[in-house]
């Protein structure tokens, strides 16, 4: 899988649009540093730190029919919460349809779009933004009550590189 890395963007999803527009081919993933204008499920904002945090956006061709695909966040999430459990000790939830929780703090946020034609989904893109060991004294002052990290969750120094590591494995697993 190619893998597109940028310092900052505007919206790691937005990116595999423009790239699939371009004619990338699939599969591929865009990672980011930080968003300008990162976002979630009903085109909420989604905060994106300047460090420490995981921003990625994987591009894909689902072979499933629109109506097996639409719980694909949801599957995501699973996975991902799963993984982390074994590999950092720490207790998660997951929150339909695209969320994952520590101690009832939001830490991740998943958002899955596609592009339909007909019956057919020709292209989807998966956006991961983790908390991973930002600062949230950091955060806007509304988000700070209610967002968490998994550095915070596992009360010590968690480093993006592994965590981003896991997330490329549960995705190439589930991609191809």
């Amino acid at each position: 899988m190619e893998i597109f890395r940028y310092d900052a963007i505007d919206s790691s999803n937005d990116e595999c649009f423009r790239r699939f527009d371009r004619r990338q081919a699939l599969p591929f993933a865009v990672v980011a540093a930080t968003q300008t204008k990162g976002r979630g499920q009903f085109d909420r904002t989604w905060y994106s730190a300047d460090a420490g945090n995981l921003y990625v956006s994987f591009a894909f061709k689902p072979q499933q029919s629109p109506q097996e695909f639409r719980d694909f966040s949801i599957v995501v999430a699973g996975k991902i919460a799963e993984r982390l459990q074994q590999a950092f000790g720490v207790i998660l939830t997951v929150k339909y349809p695209n969320d994952i929780y520590c101690d009832g703090k939001k830490m991740c946020g998943i958002l899955t779009e596609s592009r339909v034609v007909g019956t057919e989904i020709i292209f989807a893109v998966t956006g991961i933004g983790l908390n991973v060991a930002g600062d949230i004294s950091q955060f806007p002052s509304e988000l700070q009550p209610t967002a968490t990290t998994l550095s915070a969750c596992c009360k010590r120094e968690i480093h993006l590189r592994e965590v981003e590591a896991i997330i490329f494995e549960i995705m190439e697993k589930l991609l191809l």
